[in-house]
């Protein structure tokens, strides 16, 4: 979740002074690690981030949410701050933490999280781990690869893959202890502009959040953004 707004931040390190970006977004799914948090409806999504010329950010990102547990919709936001740096070989490294904050009665499904990365001109990883993944008894770790590769002038192709770990204790995700994501996908950068028709699957098409009542569907997503 928020990975767009986040790497917004992260890509922003060679910047020469502080700046603020931002994203209004529209999605068919909102899809967290695979795994619908919008009853495998479309949402509504805004984030902003403010770049540091030294390498410190911070933002927030927002989403409409919908769960079995409330009728109609929520929100989650997500307030993030991080480091990033460029190393002598030419690879970007960050470091951050963000939090997780849903309304009405998913609130009790609040979960930290502290986060890794590094990224190169096309390729980029990030390790993450939380203490209470969204508010059971139980930590997890995900980790995940993306890649980008230019196919036209304004035309990427897009790849993910991510692996989510429960760390022991109690969870109620309906999920093996190890739950693979991935997605393929096209982007279209038309100046402020983005849009992007992707391929999302899981490993396991029973797995759900706690808050959720529809299982998670393989299948497409599309994603419309207006950048400022």
């Amino acid at each position: 979740h928020g990975a767009a707004v986040l790497w917004l931040a992260f890509a922003a390190v060679t910047s020469v002074s502080a700046q603020i970006s931002g994203t209004a977004t529209l999605v068919s799914n909102y899809r967290v690690r695979g795994i619908s948090l919008s009853e495998n409806k479309p949402a509504a999504q805004l984030g902003i981030a403010l770049d540091a010329a030294d390498g410190w950010y911070a933002g927030a990102f927002a989403s409409t949410v919908e769960f079995a547990i409330s009728p109609g919709r929520e929100l989650q936001t997500v307030p993030f701050i991080g480091y990033a740096w460029r190393a002598a070989d030419g690879l970007s490294w960050e470091a951050g933490t963000d939090y997780s904050f849903f309304t009405g009665k998913a609130r009790n499904y609040d979960y930290p999280e502290v986060y890794f990365g590094v990224a190169s001109e096309n390729l980029s990883g990030r390790l993450y781990y939380s203490s209470h993944y969204f508010g059971q008894n139980a930590g997890a770790i995900y980790a995940e690869a993306n890649g980008t590769h230019s196919l036209l002038d304004r035309v990427r192709l897009l790849a993910h893959l991510g692996i989510l770990r429960s760390t022991g204790g109690t969870n109620n995700y309906g999920w093996p202890e190890h739950l693979f994501d991935g997605r393929v996908g096209l982007a279209a950068d038309l100046d402020r502009f983005n849009v992007q028709l992707s391929w999302v699957a899981t490993s396991s098409t029973t797995a759900a959040y706690a808050t959720t009542g529809v299982r998670s569907r393989n299948g497409p997503l599309l994603t419309f953004s207006l950048l400022f």
